[in-house]
């Protein structure tokens, strides 16, 4: 287990150390590059979740009516 936990902790400094070696601008670009992605990402999950819940009602409506 403890080998496990160094190589995940050896992971994460080297990332740390990659993103502190960034410049700036480039950390800025890739933080508000990946925040437009998700947050995008977001809203279609929502928009898609709102269209489709109907039909996900109606065919869970005609398979417990099919059960009864």
């Amino acid at each position: 287990m403890a080998t496990g936990t160094a190589r995940h902790f050896s992971a994460i400094a080297t990332t740390a150390r990659y993103l502190c070696a960034m410049p700036s601008t480039r950390l800025l670009k890739l933080t508000l590059g990946w925040s437009i992605t998700l947050c995008g990402t977001g809203i279609l999950v929502n928009d898609v979740s709102a269209t489709i819940a109907p039909f996900l009602r109606g065919v869970a409506g005609a398979i417990i009516k099919a059960m009864a």
